[in-house]
């Protein structure tokens, strides 16, 4: 029976695309098509989300991390750029960030979700700034703050699954009665997996070369189907 569902943040809640796109356009002079900005994207994400165990670890700073995803992201397209610029995009991505919100339709969903379950996240990041995007989207309306999870602040970070089993202790539920949302197939479906917990893989980028090496209990393939699936777990615990 499940009890609680917990989601990841970065492009799992809100459109992670669309800050990254507002910053790329705005600091970048080089036109890049449709197939290249969604390819300069996933590897943002990517880097993101294999590397930041290394910030967590303290092996990178923050700042050279930073402007290493987006070097890492554009190489292919420009090769080497410069340092400046790299600083210049950070400072326009965290600008975006201000203006992110929910995916469409989700606010209502949580809203029901929370009173039916124990909602919770679990998320990589730099504690700072995944607060103000937290803050931002108004999470603080559906989630406790105790039942927030940011890798920083634990010193646990994603795909280690012990971050799981701690969320799970604090609330004082066992492993098969947590549902983990995350868009990574590594590092959220696996590594959520390996703690015993059901998974929902919010594919919306619809990504057929990076697949789960674990099957998940759900695959969800946009925010309408998202918001579907939350809904009806929300109309069987009614029922139950």
């Amino acid at each position: 029976m499940i009890k609680a569902i917990i989601f990841d943040l970065d492009d799992t809640l809100y459109d992670q695309k669309s800050p990254f796109t507002t910053a790329l356009t705005k600091t970048f002079n080089q036109r890049l098509s449709d197939p290249e900005l969604a390819e300069i994207f996933n590897r943002f994400h990517d880097f993101n989300d294999r590397t930041f165990n290394q910030v967590t670890d303290a092996a990178m700073s923050l700042e050279a991390w930073q402007t290493a995803r987006i070097r890492h992201a554009l190489a292919p397209i420009t090769g080497r750029i410069s340092m400046d610029w790299a600083i210049q995009f950070e400072m326009a991505y965290q600008q975006a960030l201000n203006h992110i919100c929910l995916f469409n339709g989700l606010a209502a969903t949580l809203t029901k979700l929370s009173h039916a379950f124990k909602i919770g996240i679990i998320t990589n990041g730099p504690a700072p700034i995944q607060h103000q995007k937290l803050h931002q989207l108004q999470i603080e309306h559906f989630v406790h703050p105790d039942n927030i999870f940011i890798s920083e602040e634990l010193g646990i970070a994603k795909p280690d699954p012990s971050i799981f089993t701690t969320w799970a202790h604090q609330v004082g539920i066992k492993a098969n009665e947590a549902v983990y949302v995350g868009d990574n197939a590594a590092l959220d479906m696996t590594s959520a997996k390996h703690a015993g917990w059901q998974t929902f893989w919010f594919n919306h980028r619809q990504n057929e070369q990076m697949t789960p090496s674990v099957i998940p209990d759900q695959i969800i393939q946009s925010p309408a189907e998202l918001n579907e699936l939350l809904l009806a777990l929300v109309q069987a615990a009614s029922a139950s």
